[in-house]
Formats: structure tokens, sequence, C-alpha cells
């Protein structure tokens, strides 16, 4: 875990120019842990979350723009969602299911504003790796230390069973600013923006499954550079392979992937995920509650 004084040290280090990277290496050398607050509730209620003043002041910052996004997208708000993040193009992307046209379509397109690691899965702690693979947005930190924070469901079944076995590692975070080690940093205007989508989205009844890939699949560059990355490399081709079946999926039919891990940690991909409680309305809601 960080040191209460970790964040500070980086401010300060903005200030005085040259010393940023000697200050950046305290911070991410604690990890992605200390985005999580000592107070910071495990629940996406929205009545709850209101209550805190970052929440509460994303709201009135970001209602109009975040509903002109959904209306833009002809999405009801709020809507079943579905984000992905792209490793090599340092973006992220929030899509929502559109009842009218039966799949997701793309919200909003967010770019990542700082990695680390290299292509790959994350498999122990402090590897500096951002996970790749499919994971649902659990837990919102209305008081991160970067702003406000979403908490993947990192170690998943199959980063339990093919990662580290001591410690695989965990407290992976979508956040604010734009510092980071094994997180998705995407600015504090971006992550307002989803935080307020993903908490209204789970207060509506709606898990929120999120997929990391280490490039966009249907890129050429993409298919080329893994070939190059996974020679000798079994398991890298064998994740990339089933990672590529669920990008393509999506693709195809416009919902992600029924997704199960089997015994050897294999990710095991159904058909379309059913979109349970979707709604038939095609106007979004008045965000400003």
């Amino acid at each position: 875990m960080a040191r209460m004084g970790d964040d500070a040290r980086v401010r300060a280090a903005r200030r005085n120019g040259g010393r940023a990277a000697a200050a950046l290496a305290v911070l991410l050398a604690a990890s992605c842990a200390s985005l999580r607050s000592p107070r910071a509730p495990e629940t996406a209620a929205a009545a709850p979350q209101a209550e805190f003043p970052r929440v509460a002041a994303a709201r009135r910052r970001q209602a109009l723009e975040l509903s002109q996004l959904f209306r833009a997208a002809r999405v009801a708000y709020p809507a079943p969602l579905f984000v992905m993040a792209f490793k090599r193009e340092r973006t992220l992307e929030l899509w929502g299911f559109s009842a009218s046209r039966g799949r997701y379509v793309r919200v909003a397109a967010y770019p990542v504003l700082a990695a680390s690691g290299d292509l790959g899965p994350k498999r122990r702690a402090w590897d500096h790796q951002v996970p790749e693979g499919f994971y649902h947005l659990v837990h919102l930190n209305p008081e991160s230390l970067y702003h406000l924070s979403l908490q993947l469901d990192y170690p998943n079944r199959s980063d339990r069973l093919l990662g580290d076995q001591a410690d695989a590692g965990s407290d992976i975070f979508i956040h604010g600013d734009r510092v980071s080690d094994g997180c998705l940093p995407i600015g504090d205007r971006a992550v307002e923006q989803l935080y307020l989508a993903v908490l209204d989205s789970r207060a509506a009844g709606h898990p929120v499954p999120m997929a990391i890939f280490p490039c966009r699949f249907s890129d050429g560059g993409c298919a080329s550079l893994l070939r190059q990355r996974e020679a000798g490399r079994r398991d890298l081709a064998a994740l990339w392979d089933r990672l590529a079946a669920g990008f393509e999926l999506f693709e195809r039919t416009g919902r992600p992937p029924r997704v199960t891990v089997d015994g050897a940690g294999r990710y095991v991909l159904g058909g379309p995920a059913i979109v349970a409680g979707a709604r038939r309305a095609e106007g979004p809601d008045d965000l400003e509650r």
C-alpha cells in the first residue's frame, strides 16, 4: 500500500519540473492498491454515492454532456454497458445497449493517459502489467487518491489459476489523473462521465462487463504484432486467440460474449450475452438528480 504522502509528492514533483520522474517512482512502486481509500464504500447504490462531494460535483459538471452522448448514440439512460480497453492504442471505450437495434453501440471513447508494462497479461503482484482478459467493474470509489476510480474484479478465476499462486496482484482500477502503474488513468473529466454512467447502470440492476485487449484485433497491424510477440510463448498465443474470438464475436453480434473459465484457466466463450431487463425507451432520462 502507498504511504499517505505519496500523491502529494507527485504533485510537488510536477511543480518542480525535472524532479517529477523521481517522485513518480515512489508512487508507481506502490501500485494501484493506494487508490482505495480506507472509507471507500463497497457499493454502487446511487443514494449513498450521491452523498459524496466528488460524485455530486461530477453530476453537476457532466450531466448535460453525458446526456448528449447517450442521446447522440440513441441509447436509453441508464443503459446496460460494456467497457473495452485497448492497450496498444491506449483507448478506453464506453458502449451502451440500444434496445431498438438489439446491440451495443459506442457512446464515448477516452484516451488512456499513461501506461505501464507491455502487451500480455498480468501474472503477479508488482509486475507493472495492465491485465488482459474479461472482467467486470465491481466497486466504485468516490474518494480515490486519483479523483474517482472504478475497480475491476482482477484477479478473476483465470488470473488466479494462471498467475503467481502466492500473489497474482490485486486492486486494478480505471481512475482519474494521468499517472499509474498497472491501472488505466483516463483523466478527471473522462472518469467522471464513466463513473456516473457505471454508477447509474449498476443502480438500475445491470452488471458492467469489461474486456481489456492487447490491441484492436480488427487492425491488421495487431495480428502481425501479436504473432511476433507470441513466438515461443504458447501461453500468450492461447490467451490472445481467446481474446480475439471474444472481440470478433462482439464485432459480429454487437454483444459481448458469455465467458466462463475452465479448470486450466482458459477462457471459454459462449454465444452473445443476453441483456436482461434492457429498457426499450430510446430517450435518455434526466441525469440531474
